[in-house]
């Protein structure tokens, strides 16, 4: 998915005009935070798969929205940033319904595959949380790179760090490369430009925000609801209704963080 993002973005930026090496020449540090942030990104994307795989996507999705979270205490802890009173109700009444939106019943512990389920369920549940610390960790960073090189530049250095990490990583983890087969390739396209569309869209927030990084990834937060609902569709997986009064409440919070 990250290589035909990458691809992608190559060769927009070839038809478009290449980028002078003096601009990357002069934001050495922005190229290096950019890399980075593709890393974080890629290892939380690997980590949010796994908690697709073996939890419930219903449940995983909104813990893994949780990012602005970590993204709004690192940039307090680490850089300073102050978000304003009015700002941070709205913004702890979005976590709050993404938080809610997460709360599922677990499998009956009753029997051997109830307690196999509720493992499994806990290690999604644990894989899910770490990729929403890295998305948070990702997304601050992104916020600078994107206001040095603008949005395609800032992305396609992103698609790079991300692509150069996963290769060293897959050769050391797995034994066996098997490239996807049959109707797998359409999904990957489909999920390249899904990703490459909603990270564009992202960094152009960042941009176009004046500099406010918590309150563009709080509105970000609203993927795991989406996913929630999509899921529940899709899958059929069936929501509680804390789980209702949650996306409820995280749409009236993004509602109410867009007239504050």
């Amino acid at each position: 998915m990250q290589l035909f993002s990458l691809i992608g973005f190559s060769t927009f930026i070839l038809i478009t005009g290449v980028p002078s090496l003096e601009l990357l020449s002069k934001g050495a540090n922005f190229v290096l935070l950019d890399l980075i942030v593709g890393a974080l990104n890629v290892i939380g994307l690997i980590l949010l798969y796994r908690a697709f795989s073996i939890g419930n996507m219903s449940l995983t999705a909104p813990i893994a929205g949780s990012f602005p979270i970590f993204t709004i205490l690192l940039g307090f802890v680490i850089l300073g940033q102050g978000i304003g009173f009015e700002k941070g109700i709205a913004i702890a009444i979005v976590i709050f319904g993404v938080l809610l939106s997460g709360v599922a019943p677990g499998p009956d512990a009753s029997s051997n595959v109830g307690q196999v389920q509720k493992k499994r369920s806990s290690s999604g549940v644990v894989s899910a949380l770490f990729a929403s610390i890295l998305f948070g960790a990702a997304y601050l960073g992104l916020n600078y790179g994107a206001s040095y090189f603008g949005s395609v530049l800032s992305v396609w250095l992103v698609r790079i760090g991300a692509v150069l990490f996963c290769f060293p990583f897959f050769l050391l983890t797995m034994k066996k490369l098997v490239l996807p087969k049959d109707g797998a390739w359409k999904w990957l396209l489909a999920m390249a430009a899904l990703d490459s569309g909603g990270f564009t869209a992202l960094t152009l927030g960042y941009i176009y925000s004046g500099n406010s990084p918590a309150i563009v990834t709080t509105l970000s937060s609203l993927l795991g609801a989406v996913t929630t609902i999509l899921a529940t569709t899709i899958y059929k997986d069936k929501l509680t209704k804390i789980q209702v009064v949650g996306i409820v409440i995280l749409f009236l919070g993004v509602i109410i963080v867009l007239n504050v």
